[in-house]
């Protein structure tokens, strides 16, 4: 060290490193809230998938030209060709039955419990109907179907 000065010495100043790790708390404290609550995500997960399901029962109706029934059973929100769910609508993505399942600890309800697309993708019988998505212990979300055009939207 005989040769060299203070100046040639290079490092972080205190201060720079005090800012550094408050960056970083800030930083932690918000990406850790985003993450904290997995059954909100699972909650907003189920909403998004409900009213998927609806959507693509309306596009089964109009594209068969026949009824298509979404109800609750057994805990599930399922699409099926008839009241009864002897012949569901196949799902796009799997080729199975069209239902889906709430995260544990969450239920699905509709208002009214069942109702049907006519092959116009109107709901059946005529009314405005409200389905919603209650998961427990983060309140529930719901979305509506329009009476004449079928539309589903939050």
């Amino acid at each position: 060290m005989r040769g060299m000065s203070r100046r040639g010495l290079r490092g972080f100043t205190l201060t720079e490193l005090v800012v550094i790790i408050v960056v970083t708390a800030i930083l932690a404290v918000a990406v850790g809230a985003r993450f904290a609550s997995r059954s909100t995500f699972e909650a907003r997960g189920s909403f998004d998938q409900a009213q998927a399901l609806v959507r693509y029962a309306q596009k089964a109706a109009i594209a068969q030209r026949r009824s298509v029934f979404v109800l609750v059973s057994g805990g599930s929100l399922s699409a099926c060709f008839d009241a009864g769910c002897a012949e569901p609508v196949n799902d796009p993505g799997g080729g199975g039955a069209l239902s889906i399942t709430p995260p544990a600890g969450g239920a699905f309800a509709l208002a009214p419990s069942a109702f049907s697309f006519d092959g116009l993708g109107r709901p059946v019988p005529g009314g405005q109907y409200t389905a919603s998505v209650t998961v427990s212990g983060e309140g529930g979300r719901s979305f509506t179907i329009e009476r004449e055009t079928g539309y589903v939207h939050p």
